[in-house]
């Protein structure tokens, strides 16, 4: 009993004579203490120590790039940014698309782009289309294009003017496929082409070549719905062109001096030339007349009486055609010629628009892709002289001046489609692996064999011509 007393006392004096509510000093760290929120609990991470931050941010090992250069219209404020606490914020709309925006999405018409005030993208289809490379003289056809695009109205005096987009297609458009109304139409263009034949008929040769020219350039913007007037614009091209270059011919012509044979002779080579230009009636009765007259005066009267029996073909007023009787007449006496002349009336040619001089079938030609004009080979990537805007011999794709001429729109695959199911019909109905032993059989595989060829020539053309 005594021992059992005496060893309490021993282990009472070694058990730590301390409070247990006192807290442990530095050297216990942070660990012997837990910490809890209001609930009761806290994150794992917190009170770990700096190990505890480990994977909280990227480090400087990962190649993030935190400045970007954002559009300013995408940044959204903050939640707590300039406002109480359970404030909403305002987010901004998207921006949209512009009504000539979608003019220039939906169409691969020049003048369509040039409404939109897209003149960049004007300019290249009018260069890939028909070639034109100088557009100095299409500036003022642009700025008045560009004027019709849109309407301006005053909604409040306040505020600026608002505009609006007129579309030619309102009715079916739809909310993206509308197209901008056009102002220029082909019976204006035919209208004025009147003026030109009064300028023609007036001898203001100068005037009516501008007039000609003018409506040569304002073909090719615009827009036609049907192949009718598809194949009028392109017709109104040959005619200005037709116009343009014997109406310059005649004017060189009169600048020319005729002091010597050689330049008499260049005079009636001249006259003769523009005699095979398409022009009107009462216009080509005054060229003939002309060139009559010169080719009498130089006595090469088989010639002039070629001329004499075209000019009483067209019936002129009855003074003309007594007098061009009486010159056919002294003709028919002694139809030769005192001169040779680089001249064959009964040989088609074109007239070299450049050089003024005939280019028979067979030589090798360069052509204006816009008016068709022709010329020399040596006058390849030069301006053409009757558009002044176009180059020479210049690979295009072709006018453009309708929908229709697009190979995606239905006329066009529904062309192709037909001409493809005729070629695989041909393909398929004759038996191509057989060898013709007779003549029986080698007329038929000859001829299956042609009528291949021109259909699969035929698809490629029109399929080349529309793309």
């Amino acid at each position: 009993m005594p021992s059992s007393i005496a060893a309490k006392g021993r282990a009472g004096q070694m058990v730590a004579d301390l409070d247990m509510d006192a807290s442990g000093g530095e050297g216990w760290g942070e660990d012997a203490e837990l910490h809890l929120d209001e609930d009761g609990f806290m994150d794992a991470q917190e009170g770990l120590g700096d190990e505890g931050a480990i994977g909280k941010e990227e480090g400087e090992g990962w190649d993030v790039e935190e400045d970007l250069d954002l559009p300013p219209e995408l940044d959204v404020p903050s939640v707590g940014g300039g406002g109480t606490e359970g404030e909403g914020f305002f987010v901004p709309p998207t921006k949209g698309t512009s009504p000539t925006q979608m003019w220039c999405n939906n169409s691969q018409l020049a003048v369509d782009h040039i409404l939109a005030g897209s003149f960049e993208t004007a300019m290249r289809l009018l260069h890939d289309q028909v070639g034109v490379v100088q557009f100095g003289p299409y500036k003022q056809l642009f700025m008045q294009n560009l004027s019709r695009g849109r309407t301006c109205y005053l909604g409040l005096p306040s505020l600026p003017y608002l505009h609006s987009y007129p579309l030619r297609n309102w009715k079916d458009s739809g909310a993206k496929g509308g197209l901008p109304a056009v102002g220029l139409r082909l019976s204006d263009l035919i209208s004025r082409l009147q003026q030109g034949y009064q300028l023609t008929t007036a001898g203001r040769f100068e005037e009516a070549v501008d007039r000609f020219r003018a409506i040569l350039l304002s073909v090719p913007l615009l827009v036609v719905d049907n192949k009718q007037e598809i194949a009028e614009a392109q017709q109104l091209i040959t005619i200005c062109k037709e116009y343009i270059i014997g109406l310059t011919m005649e004017t060189e012509r009169k600048k020319l001096p005729k002091d010597s044979l050689d330049q008499q002779k260049r005079l009636c080579e001249m006259a003769a030339y523009f005699t095979h230009c398409s022009l009107q009636p009462v216009h080509m009765v005054l060229v003939l007349r002309t060139a009559l007259n010169l080719f009498f005066k130089l006595r090469n009267f088989k010639t002039a009486a070629g001329f004499a029996r075209r000019l009483l073909e067209l019936g002129p007023k009855p003074e003309v055609a007594q007098q061009t009787r009486k010159i056919l007449a002294a003709c028919e006496k002694s139809l030769t010629d005192a001169h040779q002349l680089n001249y064959d009336p009964h040989n088609p040619f074109d007239i070299c628009a450049a050089s003024f001089t005939p280019l028979y079938r067979g030589r090798p030609v360069e052509k204006c892709p816009l008016s068709g004009a022709c010329y020399c080979p040596k006058y390849k990537g030069e301006v053409c002289r009757v558009t002044q805007v176009t180059e020479i011999g210049k690979d295009v794709i072709g006018l453009r001046v309708s929908p229709l001429q697009s190979l995606s729109h239905p006329c066009c695959l529904l062309k192709i489609i037909r001409l493809t199911s005729m070629l695989l019909l041909v393909k398929t109905s004759f038996p191509w692996s057989m060898v013709a032993a007779g003549r029986d059989r080698v007329r038929p595989r000859i001829q299956a064999k042609s009528t291949w060829n021109s259909l699969k020539t035929s698809v490629h053309e029109y399929a080349s011509a529309l793309t």
